[in-house]
């Protein structure tokens, strides 16, 4: 699939000099994302578009083309496909909806033909397009991108890809592969997963899926490869179900059956958007715990319980502190705080008490780290997030901060050194789940 990920050269058949139309944007965001490979719009109208010499066809460009991205009418996608198959184009986007999520199966069965005839790959139809932040590449209606990533992310809805993007802008996340797929006429998620898996940027994989069209085949690969994969996978009801089908014309099948399989296969179901975010970032910045026991700290006694709860209800351990360990951190903490697992400064958040906290979690008693920082009036968010900064260590931190205004400065610290941060105890103890479950997967079905 290079022709599609890693072209040399894209025709976009329907461009256009207006940005507002879809043909105009995909012009501009190809041209702004820092491509370097040859681009051709085609119009049979504009001799000129956005600066470049525009062709009425694909044919009559003189140089070869590796993908074409088609955003024209549903009823002249077969004709313009033709013209790509006589040019011996082997990619193909097809962004334009009409087929047979509205009713039209009969016009998507003969796409398939033509695709097949040409022996030609093709995402799509009804999708957003593609991108590949590692070339430059936004072949795409989303705007602007993220900075680049190890995150590659498949989605059949292209809310979905678009929401990803603007998460991951907000949270200052790196993306590497996007894919709008839409109805999955001929490729699939099965043919995405084998890309990623060989693809050197991509470390994590993320799914949003209404069907999966080859559900034992998927089953296969996603069970060999070594890599994360994340999927959330809706139609769980029979509501939802209708409406995956109205929207890609997918064909949900029974979930429970989908749960047990994904299980099987070594995948990460999530239940909603939050945790599909929540997963995709802590397997993407932090290591695999070597075991399943954590230290917990923090500087408000309640979001210390909050996170041992969460532990008990995920089947993590909280171990005790050793009678050294108890001694070692009360030397730095009022009387009145608590160096009990996990750690309660009592509204203190100096350097020297989080450090010696973090310090004496940093041993073979623990697998993994979660520093808690609860920002009132006075606490100053600097210290204890430079102590964090400063721990050198092989276990995974997954971080919560809580509270005013201030604690941006916190987020904004340990986010520049690759920690990811949760706005809650529970979610961040979720987020070491993540790591857990995927490590179990590596010893028991990943072999």
């Amino acid at each position: 699939m290079q022709e599609i990920f890693s072209p040399n050269s894209i025709a976009v058949i329907g461009a256009s000099n207006d940005e507002k139309k879809w043909g105009g944007k995909l012009v501009k965001n190809i041209l702004d994302g820092g491509y370097t490979g040859s681009v051709y719009p085609i119009n049979t109208k504009e001799k000129i578009i956005q600066g470049l010499t525009s062709y009425a066809s694909v044919l009559e460009v003189p140089g070869e083309i590796d993908l074409a991205v088609i955003v024209v009418p549903a009823l002249a996608v077969l004709a313009v496909v033709d013209e790509c198959g006589r040019k011996n184009i082997k990619g193909l986007v097809v962004i334009s909806a009409g087929f047979a999520e509205t009713g039209n199966k009969v016009l998507e069965e003969e796409l398939q033909s033509k695709v097949d005839q040409y022996d030609m790959m093709l995402v799509g139809p009804n999708c957003l397009g593609i991108a590949n932040n590692s070339m430059g590449l936004n072949a795409s209606i989303l705007q602007e991108m993220p900075k680049k990533g190890n995150i590659s992310f498949v989605a059949q809805s292209g809310t979905m890809a678009l929401a990803i993007t603007e998460w991951a802008k907000e949270k200052n996340i790196g993306l590497n592969i996007i894919i709008s797929t839409g109805n999955k006429t001929a490729l699939d998620d099965v043919d995405y997963l084998e890309y990623l898996d060989a693809d050197p940027n991509t470390k994590v994989i993320g799914i949003y899926a209404e069907s999966i069209k080859r559900g034992r085949r998927f089953l296969e690969v996603a069970k060999r490869i070594k890599k994360p994969i994340v999927i959330l996978k809706v139609g769980r009801s029979k509501k939802g179900a209708a409406a995956a089908f109205s929207h890609t014309s997918s064909l949900a099948g029974a979930d429970e059956i989908f749960s047990a399989a994904f299980k099987q296969a070594g995948v990460i179901r999530v239940d909603t958007l939050d945790e599909l975010f929540d997963a995709i970032q802590v397997l993407s910045m932090q290591p695999l715990p070597k075991g399943n026991t954590v230290g917990v700290c923090s500087n408000g006694g309640g979001a210390g319980i909050i996170a041992v709860d969460e532990c008990a209800k995920l089947g993590i351990d909280v171990p005790d502190l050793t009678t050294e360990m108890v001694e070692k951190i009360k030397l730095v903490m009022p009387g009145f705080a608590s160096a009990a697992n996990p750690v309660d400064s009592a509204a203190r958040s100096d350097y020297n008490i989080y450090k010696t906290i973090l310090d004496t979690f940093n041993n073979d008693l623990f697998d993994a780290i979660i520093p808690i920082f609860v920002q009132d009036s006075s606490a100053n968010p600097v210290p204890s997030a430079t102590s964090i900064i400063s721990l050198v260590t092989d276990k995974p931190i997954i971080a919560c901060s809580m509270g005013g205004e201030r604690k941006k400065e916190w987020n904004k610290l340990l986010e520049e050194s690759n920690i990811p941060i949760f706005p809650s105890p529970d979610r961040a103890i979720r987020g070491l789940s993540y790591l857990l479950q995927h490590r179990k997967f590596l010893e028991e079905i990943k072999l």
